[in-house]
C-alpha cells in the first residue's frame, strides 16, 4: 500500500503539477517505514532512512534547525528561525537526507518568500508567542518515499494529556556524562504532551527576566524525569502526533525550553491547531 502511494504521488507530481498541493492531503502523515520506539533525541540513536520523510534541515546564517514538509512547496518552521535581528532572512533548505555531512554537499533548495506570523515579536527572546512560519520553494518537490509531506491538523485531532508525540531533529544531543555535541544525524524521541499548568509550574523558579511568556499558543512535552527532549538546533522541527487512522499530523513546532533534558524541564512547542486557518490562508493567497 505504502509504495503504491509514493509511485502514485510521483504521477500526479509529474502530471498535474498544479494539484500536488491539494492531493497531499491524501497522502500525508504515511512514512513507508516507522523507527522503534525507545530511542531519543538527548542520547539516541540516529532515525533510520525515510521514517521520518517531512523532515527538512535549514540553515540560517550560523544557525542550524529543523522544518516540516506540508505540501510540494511549503515548509513550515519557526519564526524565530528565520528573524534575525528583527529582519527575516532567505534559508538554505534540504530535504530527504537524514546526514548533515551528505545534506551540505548537495545544493540547497530556493525559496521564493518567507511568511512570518504577523503578531511575532520576540525582541528580547522572551515571546514566542506566535513562533511559526512558512517558507515557499521556487519549484515544487517530488514526493517519494524520502520526501513525503505531513499532515495538518483537522477538527477532530487533539492534544491529549500524557498523548505520545514523535519529535525529530538535527540538534545537540549526548553520550551520556552530559557531553554533548551537535548531531550529524537526524534523531527522534517519543515523548508525552504535557498538562498546560504543570507546564507552567515547571517554570516557576526561572528569573523573571529570564522568562518567555507562556500563552495557549502554546504545549509542552516531557517526562518529569527528564532524559528526553528537544535542544538546541532542533528549533523548527515538528512534533508529531498519530490520528486514530495512524497518520502523523503536524502537532507543534520545536519553539523554546530551558536546560534540554533536565529532571523538572519541559521543550515549549507552538500549538499548530492553532493556526490551521493562517496557514491555509498564506498557501491559497501565495
Amino acid at each position: 500500500m505504502c509504495s503504491y502511494t509514493t509511485r502514485l504521488i510521483q504521477t500526479w507530481t509529474h502530471s498535474m503539477p498544479g494539484l500536488v498541493g491539494h492531493l497531499s492531503s491524501h497522502v500525508c502523515g504515511r512514512p513507508t517505514k516507522q523507527n522503534e520506539y525507545h530511542q531519543r533525541i538527548i542520547g539516541g540513536n540516529d532515525a533510520a532512512e525515510h521514517t521520518i520523510p517531512w523532515q527538512a534541515f535549514i540553515n540560517v546564517g550560523y544557525s542550524r534547525g529543523g522544518g516540516m514538509i506540508i505540501a510540494d512547496r511549503w515548509i513550515l518552521t519557526a519564526a524565530h528561525m528565520v528573524v534575525i535581528n528583527g529582519q527575516v532572512q532567505t534559508p538554505e533548505i534540504y530535504l530527504g537526507l537524514a546526514d548533515v555531512p551528505q545534506i551540505l554537499e548537495t545544493p540547497s533548495l530556493n525559496a521564493t518568500a518567507v511568511h512570518v506570523h504577523r503578531q511575532y515579536n520576540n525582541p528580547n527572546g522572551l515571546n514566542y508567542d506566535h513562533d511559526i512560519a512558512l517558507i515557499k520553494l521556487k519549484d515544487p518537490v517530488t514526493f517519494k518515499a524520502a520526501i513525503m509531506p505531513l499532515c495538518l491538523p483537522s477538527k477532530n485531532d487533539t492534544y491529549d494529556t500524557g498523548m505520545m508525540g514523535l519529535v525529530s531533529g538535527f540538534g545537540i544531543t549526548d553520550k551520556g556524562n552530559y557531553l554533548r555535541f551537535l548531531t550529524n544525524k537526524l534523531k527522534y524521541v517519543h515523548i508525552p504532551v504535557v498538562e498546560q499548568q504543570r507546564c507552567s509550574n515547571s517554570l516557576r523558579g526561572t528569573p523573571r527576566t529570564k522568562k518567555p511568556i507562556l500563552t495557549d499558543n502554546m504545549f509542552c512535552a516531557g517526562t518529569p524525569e527528564g532524559g528526553k527532549d528537544s535542544c538546541i538546533g532542533d528549533d523548527g522541527s515538528g512534533f508529531t502526533l498519530q490520528s486514530e487512522n495512524g497518520r502523523f499530523w503536524a502537532a507543534g513546532i520545536v519553539s523554546w525550553g530551558f536546560r534540554c533534558g533536565q529532571k523538572g524541564t519541559y521543550g515549549f512547542y507552538t500549538k499548530v491547531a492553532n493556526y490551521v486557518d493562517w496557514i491555509n490562508k498564506i498557501m491559497q493567497e501565495n
